[in-house]
């Protein structure tokens, strides 16, 4: 082998997660993918789906608000199963996940926020930078 030869870098997890998304917008199964991509973002899944509902709707522009309205029920979906990790499931399936985003300071934010604002401290999840799924398992 060329001892100068220069060799590419293995892409991250993350990476190649969000190439694989994106891979699904060339196929007929996107819009299902879409579905279960927004599910799982708002559980435990590190890539959000605005990547693939972007290229859905570009691609497809007349679909764009049904892609949306697959996309929130999905992330509806998805949200209420994260609080049901949360209630049934904390120590074997929630905690790792929270661990996992180092979510722990946030969950203390959080059941701050709830307790200070309630229903306004579910809105600010939907604003913030903080990923959904640390809210939707803390509630």
């Amino acid at each position: 082998m060329n001892e100068h030869a220069v060799t590419e870098p293995k892409p991250n997890i993350v990476r190649r997660l969000y190439d694989w998304v994106l891979g699904w917008a060339d196929t007929p199964y996107g819009a299902p993918a879409l579905f279960v991509l927004a599910f799982a973002e708002s559980s435990f899944f590190p890539v959000p789906p605005d990547v693939l509902l972007i290229a859905l709707a570009v691609a497809a522009p007349t679909k764009a608000f049904r892609f949306a309205l697959i996309c929130t029920a999905g992330s509806v979906l998805g949200g209420m199963a994260g609080y049901g990790i949360g209630v049934y499931a904390w120590e074997a399936v929630g905690q790792p996940v929270v661990e996992a985003y180092h979510g722990e300071p946030v969950m203390e934010k959080i059941r701050v926020w709830y307790d200070q604002y309630g229903f306004w401290g579910t809105l600010t999840a939907a604003i913030t930078p903080i990923p959904y799924k640390i809210f939707t398992i803390s509630s």
